[in-house]
C-alpha cells in the first residue's frame, strides 16, 4: 500500500505540471471560446461513445455521474490514471497539415465511506487551446499571424448517498484553473518597418458544482437496468485578463517600445448543462449504453464576449461484451471487447454554419494475471467541421490508455 500511494503522489505532481507543459490540441478552431473541450478523458468511457451518464460499477469510477460512486464494494480503493494521443488532419480546399499531440487524461482515486455513501477525488483536463492561423495583408503587404496555447484543468472532490436501494444521488465539488494566450503579430515584408505584437493572458479560476441521479432496477439472472441524470447551472468565475501591446524590430525582434499595459477583471459565464443516459446489464456478459446531452453555450461570456456560440447537443451509446468473465482456462474470455459512436452539434457556427462532430470507437479492457490491475485502450476514429463555405475539416483519430488498480484497504491481517 505505501508503494501504491508513493506512486500516486509522484504521478499526481507530475501531471499537474504536465499540465501547463503540453499543448493538448492544434485545432484553428480551439480559438473560439474556453477552447477544444476535453469532455470525457477516460479511455473505457470513450471506448463506449462517451454513453456514461448511467454507468456505474465497483470497479469503475465515473466522475461524469457523481452518483455513481456509491457502487464500490467495502475497504476497496480505486486508482486510475492514464494518457491521451492524438492525430488530426486538417484541410481545406486546397491544403492540407497533419498535428500530433499527447497528454496525461486523468488521474483519480475513489473509495467507499460506508455501506450508503462513496467519494471520489481528482485532477482532469476541461479544455485546451493550440492554434496558429496566418492571414496575408496585401494594402501593407504584411503577415497577419495569429496563436494561442494554453488550456484549463479541473480538481474535483465529489460524494455521493444512496437513501434507499437502488436510488442514489451525489455531488462533484470542482475547482477549475489555467490560463489562455492569444496573440497577434504584423510582420511587414520591408524591415525598415517596425512590427507590432499583442498579447492577451488570460488567468480563470473558480468553483463550479455538479449534481448526478441514478436509479437501478434489478431482475432475475443478474440483468440490471440504469437511468442517469446529471446538471449544472450557470456559473461564474473570476477572470484576469493582462493586454501587452509591443513594438519590436522586425529585424531583431528585440523590443522597441511598450505601448499599452492594461489589466481587466471580470468573469466567465459557463453554460448550464444537462445529459441523461440508460444501461443496461446482463451479468458481467454484456453491457449496453446511450446517452444524450445538451448545454446552452449562447449564454457563454468571458469578459462581456461571446464567439456567438451557439447550444449544443450530443448523441452517443456503445456496448461492452466479456466472453468469459470467470474463466481461469482462456484469458482472451476474461477480455472486455468494447465499440461505440457518437454524434453532436458542437457550440460552433461560424460562415452560418454549426460544425458537427461525428465518431465511431472500440477498445479493450485488458486484466492483469494475479493482479488487481487492469489496463483499458480505447482507439476513436472521427470528423468535425466541413471545407464548404470556406471552412476546415478536421479528421482525428485519438488512442487512450489507462491503468487502474482495485485495492483493498483499512482489513486486519490474519495470521494462524
Amino acid at each position: 500500500m505505501n508503494k501504491l500511494k508513493n506512486l500516486a503522489v509522484v504521478l499526481f505532481v507530475f501531471y499537474g505540471l504536465s499540465v501547463f507543459a503540453q499543448l493538448g490540441t492544434s485545432s484553428p478552431y480551439s480559438r473560439f471560446g474556453l477552447g477544444d473541450l476535453e469532455g470525457n478523458v477516460f479511455p473505457l468511457c470513450n471506448a463506449l461513445g462517451g454513453g456514461v451518464t448511467a454507468l456505474s460499477g465497483s470497479d469503475i469510477v465515473n466522475p461524469s455521474n457523481p452518483a455513481s460512486y456509491t457502487s464500490f464494494r467495502a475497504n476497496s480503493f480505486l486508482f486510475s490514471t492514464g494518457g491521451l494521443h492524438k492525430t488530426i488532419q486538417i484541410q481545406n480546399l486546397k491544403d492540407r497539415q497533419i498535428a500530433n499531440n499527447s497528454a496525461f487524461s486523468h488521474l483519480t482515486i475513489a473509495f467507499p465511506i460506508s455501506s450508503k455513501m462513496g467519494a471520489s477525488v481528482g485532477m482532469l483536463p476541461f479544455s485546451n487551446i493550440g492554434y496558429t492561423l496566418v492571414a496575408r495583408d496585401k494594402l501593407f503587404n504584411a503577415d497577419m499571424i495569429y496563436t494561442g496555447d494554453g488550456g484549463l484543468s479541473k480538481v474535483y472532490f465529489g460524494a455521493a448517498y444512496e437513501p434507499f436501494k437502488g436510488f442514489s444521488l451525489g455531488i462533484n465539488a470542482s475547482y477549475l484553473f489555467g490560463g489562455l494566450n492569444r496573440r497577434k503579430r504584423i510582420d511587414y515584408d520591408d524591415e525598415s518597418f517596425f512590427d507590432s505584437r499583442s498579447n492577451a493572458s488570460i488567468n480563470l479560476k473558480g468553483y463550479y458544482y455538479e449534481l448526478g441521479l441514478m436509479y437501478k432496477k434489478e431482475f432475475s439472472n443478474e440483468k440490471e437496468f440504469s437511468v442517469g441524470l446529471t446538471a449544472n447551472n450557470n456559473s461564474s468565475l473570476r477572470v484576469k485578463q493582462v493586454n501587452i501591446v509591443e513594438t519590436i524590430s522586425g529585424t531583431s525582434g528585440t523590443v522597441k517600445d511598450t505601448a499599452n499595459i492594461g489589466v481587466v477583471w471580470g468573469e466567465v459565464i459557463l453554460p448550464k448543462y444537462m445529459s441523461a443516459g440508460l444501461s443496461y446489464r446482463n451479468g458481467e456478459k454484456w453491457l449496453l449504453v446511450a446517452d444524450y446531452s445538451i448545454q446552452n453555450w449562447s449564454d457563454y461570456t468571458l469578459i462581456g464576449e461571446s464567439d456567438n456560440l451557439s447550444n449544443s447537443m450530443r448523441f452517443s451509446g456503445g456496448m461492452q461484451y466479456t466472453p468469459d468473465f470467470n474463466s481461469v482456462t482462456n484469458y482472451y474470455k476474461r477480455m472486455q471487447y468494447r465499440l461505440g459512436a457518437a454524434y453532436s452539434n458542437t457550440p460552433l457556427t461560424l460562415n452560418d454554419t454549426q460544425l458537427k462532430e461525428m465518431s465511431i470507437s472500440f477498445g479493450f479492457g485488458i486484466p492483469v494475471k494475479k493482479s488487481r490491475t487492469k489496463y483499458d485502450v480505447s482507439i476513436t476514429l472521427g470528423q468535425r467541421g466541413t471545407t464548404d463555405n470556406n471552412l476546415l475539416k478536421e479528421q482525428f483519430i485519438k488512442f487512450g490508455l489507462s491503468v487502474s488498480y482495485n485495492g483493498i484497504w483499512f482489513v486486519k491481517r490474519k495470521y494462524d
